[in-house]
């Protein structure tokens, strides 16, 4: 899944365009982050009405950089654009989550049996045990820091793709990451879930230590498949809540 473009990657402006002109292309990338974390967040629920002219008010912006960003989030499949009247935030899709799922499975299958076929640090594996041992005692009426453990858990999978060098991976894998942040939200935020969460990825660790490919890839599909069964759950929550806040 193609990414947009990062700001630190555009090209300069021409020294022949104006100066406001050059200030003006590099808000399009601003832009775009803004929008695109507002909806993967589902701060904007599926249909909102993304106007050019309310955009360009907020953002201190000329129409050109608003339709750069809104080009590009429709490029990402983030928006609709529907002729004459502008764009809207695209309905979630399930089948296109579970596409995500496929996706983000094939990845990290690969990472996975790399790193437990050649090996890793003593030290990080040490390090990972230490950071999940400690969620295997949270007790059972505790409450759970949804966003910490999601980071964590982000973290957790990432650490694995950055140790192998290959920066795509590690790319398409934060891209996943933000599209299906709002599934683990719902999914790991439970004390039942978290034991297993923790447990799941513990068993990935001894797996590596013991360079166990096999192991390795069955203990990953159990952690990813858990949260993948309870898409359609965590998709009617997102939307209850999105709808809340309107």
């Amino acid at each position: 899944m193609a990414r947009s473009v990062r700001s630190s990657a555009l090209p300069p402006a021409p020294a022949s365009v104006p100066r406001a002109a050059g200030a003006s292309s590099q808000l399009a990338p601003q832009i775009l982050r803004t929008l695109r974390e507002r909806i993967l967040n589902w701060y904007y629920p599926p249909g909102r009405h993304l106007g050019e002219q309310l955009l360009c008010e907020e953002f201190s912006a000329s129409r050109i950089p608003v339709r750069e960003a809104l080009r590009a989030l429709a490029e990402q499949g983030l928006v609709d654009q529907v002729p004459n009247q502008g764009c809207y935030v695209k309905q979630p899709d399930v089948e296109g989550i579970h596409q995500l799922y496929d996706y983000r499975l094939a990845l990290e299958l690969f990472v996975i049996e790399r790193v437990a076929t050649v090996g890793l640090p003593a030290e990080f594996l040490a390090r990972t045990r230490a950071e999940w041992e400690p969620w295997l005692k949270i007790r059972a009426d505790a409450p759970v820091d949804g966003g910490e453990l999601v980071r964590a858990d982000e973290a957790f999978h990432l650490g694995f793709a950055r140790h192998l060098g290959n920066a795509y991976i590690v790319e398409a894998l934060e891209d996943i990451n933000e599209r299906l942040r709002f599934v683990r939200l719902v999914v790991i935020t439970t004390p039942h879930r978290v034991h297993a969460t923790a447990g799941e990825h513990l068993a990935v660790v001894d797996a590596i230590a013991r360079k166990n490919p096999e192991a390795a890839r069955r203990a990953l599909r159990l952690n990813i498949s858990a949260a993948r069964n309870k898409v359609e759950i965590a998709l009617a929550q997102a939307l209850t809540n999105a709808h809340r806040r309107r």
